[in-house]
């Protein structure tokens, strides 16, 4: 379906960029909304993201703890990364990238689980995540972005599902992979 076919398009009439960043811009747009109504929508514009899934050959899942300055508290979180303008469109290759960057690990088993949307009523940031297996340590590790600083757990089902209790798990594409976790679990029962 074209979107003007949509019975809920908003046409955009105007956009203005109200901020450039370097992860996101921010952009300002006047649309007129299904009932001819004029409304303003501000949206995030992202270049997209990875996530990986990285399951250990002993049954564990690995997270990553980190300092998430808007939460102002420590996270566990699947790795991931943004996916870098001039990257092309071969996402396995990011998530390798950011799977030796942030774990010093590498895998010839990466396969796509999924693609969404983490909040798209104001972004169109869209994250691909994958499932990584059969994972072998990188001869010589990536170093990390300068302004990441962070540990590697591995956590079992169980104590996943704790840190998600607990609060320290709590973005959407943890949450996502632990969910995806059990379902994989379900399945082999």
């Amino acid at each position: 379906m074209e979107k003007e076919d949509s019975r809920y398009y908003e046409e955009v009439v105007a956009k203005k960029r109200m901020f450039g960043g370097k992860i996101f811009n921010v952009d300002v747009e006047q649309v007129v909304l299904p009932n001819g109504i004029p409304d303003i929508r501000e949206v995030v514009q992202h270049h997209g993201a990875v996530a990986i899934i990285p399951f250990t050959n002993d049954g564990k899942m690995i997270f990553v703890r980190q300092w998430r300055t808007p939460l102002e508290q420590e996270t566990l979180e699947i790795p991931a990364g943004k996916i870098d303008p001039d990257e092309g469109s071969d996402l396995k290759e990011v998530a390798l990238r950011e799977m030796d960057e942030e774990l010093g690990m590498t895998t010839d088993k990466l396969e796509k689980v999924t693609a969404f949307f983490a909040s798209p009523g104001y972004s169109n940031e869209k994250l691909t995540v994958f499932k990584a297996t059969d994972l072998k340590e990188v001869e010589f590790k990536r170093p990390l972005d300068p302004d990441e600083f962070l540990n590697v757990e591995k956590l079992t089902l169980d104590e996943a599902k704790a840190q998600v209790e607990a609060g320290v798990i709590c973005d959407s594409k943890s949450i996502y992979a632990i969910t995806y976790w059990e379902l994989l679990q379900a399945r082999e029962k």
